[in-house]
């Protein structure tokens, strides 16, 4: 993994995005919602969360008592929210988001029943179940646009960028970011100072993943600016966190050190979620090592350990903590403390492999399974040598064969898979190499969605962009829709829909789908080639690093370079 680009994924994946409606209606009723609505916001802003729950259960009861059934809304609502952002009462929010959503369904509402749908999606998303959140994401985002609340439809847009940044789905996330920042200055009337920011904070975090460090920097000096405008303390103290990782990822680990320091002090004093802590001592521990005061750095890998074990919310980027604990404690001679961490790492490989494949790629790239139960195996037998076979020995043995004998099935099933997946890749690549050598002419064209393009249009594009696979350049620039319409002398939404129509895939993907196939065919021509390393090969076709390469490669084929080009040697 490229540790370079780690940032703040832990943040975004826990920073949950709510918009502050200043948003106006299409209708009378909808005039009279922002006007109940605000009016119940306004009045428990400056409340502390126990008396806000009150006042809103007084408005509840008052609601119930007159049967409005929209002031009633509002309390849910706003209940649904309080409640959704205190770890002790968390699960009181889908109870009063499911009461919103049966009292206003089908009633067609400008902001219910979506909003009950966000703030659950909202709950699920702090509670790390993001496949949960994205069904609730979507449901809200239907019933949003159907009652036309452009906002509130921008917004879940918005948060849905928010799990694509999770997903590893960088660029698209950060199409989404940039986009809802400039229709946030184009529409003075939704800029809301706290909607704002936390924007200017998702747009910083994903320029330095996508290699901007000085777009990102901008961003990052933009938000805190702004932040401090307005006393914002929530995102003033993400955007200090993202300042320290920048400065960590300049090699400046003096200024990181004191930034994230200063960060996780902000955090702490109103933030519930351990894991951002987490996030600040991962970094606070690799700029100390990195300054080579490796044992200061230790101390704050073993309280990124004490809370991801305390709370089993996995965030993948900081997974090798475990490295260094490892290597640490191996250092010391300290066998338990190694099968400790090692089990550790594999207890965290299963609770995340259902919802990302980045901690199993990880654990199978640096722990091979046949070296992990070597390894166990050596240490499991020194240890029953110097405790003489005690009762918790042979209970740890017991556990550690139920371990190693879920590895070793894991193992014999992926290596099974790879194989099937790369003969299959290797018949695809012969097919399509010997589909190359015929012309083809497209004549007429194939039976697809109607598109709102002309036809001639259509083929004229069609025939260009199969010019543009046959001529490998776009292995050789960075190419956006928008450089790669103008070259083909289109416009971008043209090509856009054309892609997603007739190649059945998005821009992003469509590129990277023709390089893939681009560096299977290199790599199964040139030899030469294969010395290469991932990175090396990753530029060579037109990736920017490592990382997309390998992701995009599975993504296509279900196998990883590193594999297909060992296997291709043999």
């Amino acid at each position: 993994m490229n540790k370079r680009y780690l940032l703040l994924s832990s943040l975004l994946m826990l920073f949950v995005f709510l918009e502050q409606i200043n948003g106006q209606s299409k209708a009378s009723n909808a005039t009279q919602e922002v006007s109940n609505f605000d009016r119940l916001r306004a009045k428990i802003s400056t409340l502390p969360d126990s008396v806000k729950i009150q006042t809103l259960l007084v408005s509840l009861n008052d609601a119930k008592s007159q049967a409005d059934t929209l002031a009633m809304a509002d309390a849910y609502y706003f209940l649904s929210r309080v409640t959704g952002e205190n770890q002790t009462l968390y699960k009181n929010s889908f109870v009063y988001a499911d009461s919103l959503i049966v009292l206003t369904e089908g009633k067609g509402y400008f902001r219910y029943p979506a909003r009950g749908y966000l703030s659950k999606g909202i709950t699920e998303y702090e509670q790390g179940n993001h496949k949960e959140a994205l069904s609730l994401y979507l449901i809200a985002s239907e019933s949003a646009k159907k009652n036309g609340n452009e906002l509130l439809y921008r917004t879940l847009k918005f948060n849905i960028g928010l799990l694509k940044n999770t997903a590893g789905e960088r660029e698209e996330a950060q199409v989404i970011f940039v986009d809802y920042l400039k229709f946030l200055d184009e529409n003075p009337k939704h800029k809301n100072v706290i909607t704002y920011n936390r924007v200017l904070f998702a747009v910083a975090d994903s320029y330095i993943h996508s290699e901007h460090l000085e777009k990102a920097s901008f961003y990052i000096d933009k938000g805190i600016i702004e932040t401090l405008k307005v006393k914002d303390t929530t995102t003033y103290s993400y955007l200090v966190v993202t300042s320290g990782v920048h400065q960590y990822l300049s090699k400046k680990y003096v200024n990181a050190i004191d930034s994230l320091k200063k960060g996780k002090a902000l955090i702490k004093k109103f933030d519930e979620v351990e894991t951002r802590v987490a996030t600040c001592d991962y970094y606070i521990a690799r700029s100390y090592d990195a300054l080579g005061e490796t044992e200061t750095g230790i101390e704050y890998f073993k309280n990124v350990d004490r809370i991801l074990r305390k709370t089993e919310h996995v965030i993948p980027e900081l997974a090798d903590t475990y490295d260094y604990l490892i290597k640490h404690s191996k250092s010391k001679q300290d066998v338990k403390q190694q099968i400790e961490y090692i089990n550790t790492l594999l207890r965290l490989d299963s609770i995340r492999y259902a919802d990302q494949l980045y901690l199993t790629k990880n654990i199978n790239e640096k722990y091979d399974t046949v070296e992990l139960i070597a390894e166990k195996e050596k240490l499991i037998g020194q240890l029953q040598e110097e405790t003489f076979l005690k009762r918790d020995t042979i209970l740890l043995l017991i556990i550690v064969l139920i371990i190693v004998f879920g590895v070793a099935i894991y193992g014999f099933r992926r290596s099974y898979l790879n194989k099937k997946r790369f003969e299959k890749l290797l018949t695809a690549q012969k097919n399509r190499e010997s589909a190359e050598t015929k012309p083809t002419i497209i004549t007429e064209l194939p039976k697809k969605e109607e598109l709102d393009i002309p036809k001639d249009v259509i083929a004229t594009v069609l025939k260009k962009l199969q010019s543009f696979e046959q001529s490998d350049k776009f292995s050789k620039k960075h190419y956006t829709l928008n450089s790669l319409a103008k070259e083909l002398q289109t416009n971008s939404a043209y090509l856009s829909k054309i892609i997603n129509v007739h190649k059945n895939v998005n821009f992003a993907n469509y590129l990277n789908n023709l390089r893939v196939d681009y560096a299977v065919a290199q790599l199964t021509e040139n030899k030469s080639l294969r010395s290469y390393t991932i990175k090396a090969i990753a530029e060579e076709v037109g990736f920017k690093n490592a990382q997309s390469f390998s992701s995009a490669f599975y993504k296509k084929t279900g196998i990883y370079p590193s594999y297909f080009i060992k296997k291709i040697s043999n």
